[in-house]
């Protein structure tokens, strides 16, 4: 019996909301070799009957339900590990994909062997679907040196949607998938540029939908982030700072990589030296909007109005 040649991966706990929509997303997509593996980590709400009623319809949905929550980190990896197909993608239980993304991605991947990746744009969407934000993050890299193709992703990349693009499988097995850390999928990204090339379509056809319910809106602390991720990360006596792990992670990915040394001293500073401007020049920006708003100017210079606070 042959494999679908896409495996679609979607881990879900308690999203009985949105879940039936991106479901049908994935089973209406233009592209039909395809198969979605829906792991849900021990739902307490509607998200299993609503599971199991798309995989009794659809024979290319396999449904998978863990005993116990395991974590963000392991149920997105869980659904790797079942998959089948020679290109593999995440899809978030709240977002939502046009019927040509999958499609489009295929036919870009066969064509274009040095990619490890594909994505397309994607736009910022609210609980009711009203367009919020367009486009999200661009951070196509072709570059042949594996370290300028890092420095080009880390200093372009920000709400990360671009992990969920179409992934040659290959390439995802190379790499740590999702560890259980906040900015995981940042790390993931970076170890497939130093894989391969990540490439871009010019077209709208993702949808990231922000609501009080995801992810990193919910969960606000440190803490709380680390255990949605690893829930073992709740009884630690101290969880390390958000931005001083992913440092940590981005070098052990640089470590364990099979570039030759020179490279991988490259990729090392690469990494930390983007890493930190970043961080250099939003602390700036935060000062300036203190500044500001203390002076009661804004960016205008019109006098007595202060900066807007997101």
């Amino acid at each position: 019996m042959s494999h679908p040649r896409v495996s679609v991966g979607l881990p879900v706990f308690n999203g009985a909301e949105f879940v039936r929509g991106a479901i049908e997303s994935i089973l209406n997509q233009d592209y039909r070799d395809l198969e979605l593996i829906i792991s849900d980590n021990a739902s307490t709400d509607d998200t299993g009957a609503i599971c199991r009623e798309a995989a009794m319809r659809d024979s290319r949905v396999r449904y998978h339900r863990n005993a116990a929550n395991i974590g963000a980190a392991g149920n997105y990896n869980k659904v790797f590990e079942l998959a089948r197909g020679e290109y593999f993608k995440w899809a978030a239980h709240d977002d939502e994909c046009h019927p040509a993304m999958i499609g489009r991605c295929v036919e870009f991947l066969d064509r274009v062997k040095t990619a490890a990746m594909v994505y397309p744009l994607g736009e910022l969407i609210d609980e009711r679907g009203g367009l919020l934000l367009r486009p999200l993050d661009r951070i196509e890299s072709t570059d042949r040196r594996p370290y300028r193709r890092l420095a080009r992703l880390l200093w372009s990349l920000n709400m990360c949607d671009p992990v969920f693009g179409l992934i040659r499988s290959e390439c995802l097995r190379r790499t740590r998938l999702i560890g259980p850390f906040f900015g995981a999928d940042y790390v993931l990204l970076a170890e497939l540029a130093m894989l391969g090339e990540i490439r871009e379509l010019d077209q709208v056809l993702f949808r990231l939908r922000a609501h009080p319910k995801r992810s990193m809106r919910a969960n606000q602390s440190a803490r709380a982030r680390a255990a949605w991720y690893d829930p073992s990360a709740a009884r630690k006596l101290f969880v390390m700072h958000s931005w001083e792990r992913t440092v940590w992670e981005l070098l052990r990915s640089v470590r364990r990589s099979q570039l030759p040394p020179a490279e991988r001293l490259r990729c090392a500073v690469a990494a930390l030296g983007t890493h930190y401007w970043r961080r250099f020049k939003n602390a700036g920006g935060r000062m300036k909007s203190r500044l500001r708003g203390l002076a009661g100017v804004r960016r205008m210079g019109r006098p007595g109005l202060s900066e807007p606070r997101t």
